[in-house]
């Protein structure tokens, strides 16, 4: 458009001034087209959508030719990612200064009990809480319902058809869940998330057997690691529970990588790889299947980890932020660039909102493509229509990120806001060696039909300046949150239990008295305080009371075996919100000492016990 409008402006200036001055004149018009007038030029560069991984093309239209199920009838599950993955594959392989030789979960109390998937294709959702669960052991053993993730992605499959860490992220970055098997068991509406997910680091795939580093650092930083495979029975070794898949692309399955044994012997797979060395694997066929349900998978595994990003979900108090202002609840669906211009791995993007509530705004998240993205962002009250850059700018951010993820970047201060408000968020992100730095959401048959864009809401640009109606052209939402909240809630402080012994003339009584403070760091208001109970042979903390906030101790009487006990404290404010819990054990006694009262008919023994951890 602009070269023929250069010829038309040509023949304009020729007639005009003659053709001695057009050279000229042409020139001193050409200089002020490229430094006045965007508005000329803001059709130069359009914005291209990210290729599509030729794995899931090839999954959607050949569906019937994929593997279900193993040649033993068990259920299989992963639909290939919809990212096309391919510009990662020459990376530079990190390696970490020291790894230990071996390392193992297992032995570290970092996992949850086996599951099992049952006939159902739903490994992606037990690898995904694989990890969850296991970032949070020990301090907070949780059994997170599966079910519920499958039944309630809100994608274009069945509960039972597949997913993959893609779906599973989009589900947990809404706050949909995660919510506990309790309340929505497996194979068994609207249930509250009990945790919330504000980051997940998407490991880039393996390159090659030695590039193990990120994910063994990964797994020791955090836990177990979300990670795909090529599931061939034929290449299972029953007799040492290994697995090593040379090349044989057929049977997608998603597990979860728990530790590792550089020394596990070749010679144990069913067909010897080039060397020595394999990853300690969760699987979800339950603990009579392999090594109580895991096996050991090669280095040199032609897939495990290697075709698609593995992954570390992360999750944390519910109560941080209690308002998710978003536009892509299915999340990551593709990217768009501009790979014309001349900085192609940099982009503008943004998101208008209009608060709902006064909590002041607290965060902002994003995803991330590459494995070095610099971003800043931009916070604006009272933007007019159309352009995000402008009415009052309220914030501002910039940082690195040195991971491909899902991430929450907590602002400096937070900004005010007043229901009916709108608010812009203004993201500027270079995604470093990728040309598709734009995050966005919206419909592909298939997978994500349910997509709904926001037309006037949601925005790009090559430069900050000149920005395109994403909703309104292309039918996506930029992949763009924001979060409001009161502040942080803490725990209580300075849990201890002090064990009373009374021994009256008729009866014996064991109490246990839990006394704690309140944490003055929190800046709402508590109104109560809620005490849970674990007793001998209890899985799970049970709730013994709830008292006033004025209340800092409770007696737990009637004891038989009072030293076996264990104790979790809350604290619960104005908004509802409850804490994460402090707990103690009544197991370990700090001192002990006994008096009689004045009345000498019983005897009363004071034992004080532990702080909490």
């Amino acid at each position: 458009m602009l070269t023929n409008f250069k010829n038309k402006m040509r023949n304009f200036l020729f007639i005009i001034v003659g053709k001695r001055q057009v050279t000229f004149s042409l020139v001193i018009f050409l200089i002020w087209l490229a430094t006045f007038p965007a508005w000329l030029r803001a059709d130069e560069i359009k914005p291209v959508r990210a290729p599509i991984n030729k794995n899931f093309i090839y999954y959607q239209t050949q569906s019937s030719k994929v593997l279900h199920y193993t040649e033993e009838g068990y259920p299989l599950g992963l639909i290939p990612s919809i990212h096309d993955l391919s510009y990662l594959r020459f990376r530079k392989v990190v390696k970490a200064a020291f790894m230990p030789s071996s390392y193992d979960l297992r032995q570290l109390n970092k996992l949850t009990p086996i599951r099992n998937q049952g006939s159902c294709g739903s490994c992606w959702a037990f690898a995904t809480y694989g990890s969850l669960e296991s970032f949070l052991m020990p301090v907070q053993p949780r059994d997170f319902s599966e079910e519920h993730l499958i039944d309630n992605h809100g994608f274009d499959f069945g509960p039972c058809d597949g997913g993959d860490l893609d779906m599973a992220t989009a589900y947990l970055a809404r706050w949909a869940g995660p919510v506990d098997e309790q309340d929505d068991p497996y194979l068994h509406g609207q249930i509250q998330s009990v945790k919330h997910v504000q980051e997940v680091i998407m490991i880039p795939p393996r390159t090659e057997a030695n590039d193990n580093d990120l994910i063994k650092q990964a797994v020791m930083n955090y836990g177990a690691v979300y990670a795909t495979m090529y599931w061939d029975s034929s290449c299972y070794n029953p007799t040492y529970k290994s697995y090593y898949n040379s090349g044989n692309p057929v049977g997608g399955h998603a597990v979860a990588i728990v530790g590792w044994d550089d020394n596990f012997d070749a010679s144990k797979f069913r067909t010897a790889p080039p060397g020595n060395g394999a990853f300690i694997v969760r699987n979800s066929w339950g603990a009579s299947w392999g090594e109580k349900g895991y096996f050991y998978v090669s280095y040199y595994d032609a897939y495990l980890g290697r075709e698609e990003f593995n992954g570390i979900i992360k999750a944390e108090y519910s109560g941080n932020y209690l308002i998710n202002y978003q536009y892509d609840p299915l999340g990551w669906v593709t990217s768009f660039g501009y790979p014309g211009s001349n900085t192609p791995d940099t982009a503008w993007m943004a998101n208008i909102f209009q608060a709902t509530s006064n909590l002041p705004l607290r965060a902002v998240s994003f995803y991330t493509a590459s494995t070095l993205n610099n971003y800043v962002i931009y916070i604006y009250k009272d933007p007019a229509s159309g352009q995000p850059c402008s009415g009052n700018l309220s914030a501002t951010k910039s940082g690195i990120i040195t991971s491909p993820g899902y991430f929450t970047i907590v602002l400096d201060n937070p900004v005010t806001l007043t229901p009916g408000e709108y608010f812009s968020v203004v993201l500027k992100l270079q995604t470093v060696g990728y040309n598709y730095p734009i995050p966005a959401e919206g419909a592909v048959s298939g997978y994500s039909s349910q997509a709904v864009s926001n037309p006037g809401m949601s925005f790009i640009s090559s430069d900050g300046n000149n920005w395109t109606d994403l909703a309104s052209n292309y039918g996506y939402d930029v992949c763009l949150k924001a979060f409001a909240g009161p502040g942080p809630l803490y725990p209580p402080i300075n849990l201890q239990v002090t064990r009373i012994v009374n021994n009256f003339i008729f009866f014996h009584e064991n109490i246990n008295r839990i006394s704690w403070a309140s944490n003055p760091s929190n800046s709402t208001r508590i109104i109560n305080h809620k005490i849970y109970r674990k007793g001998p042979n209890e899985t799970a903390y049970s709730l013994l009371a709830s008292v006033d906030a004025s209340q800092y101790s409770y007696d737990d009487r009637a004891l038989k075996n009072a030293n076996s006990y264990s104790y979790q404290v809350t604290e619960v404010d104005e908004y509802w919100r409850e804490s994460d819990p402090v707990t103690i054990s009544a197991s370990t006694v700090i001192n002990d000492k006994e008096f009689k009262p004045k009345d000498y008919r019983n005897k009363i023994g004071i034992k004080n016990f532990s702080n909490a951890n």
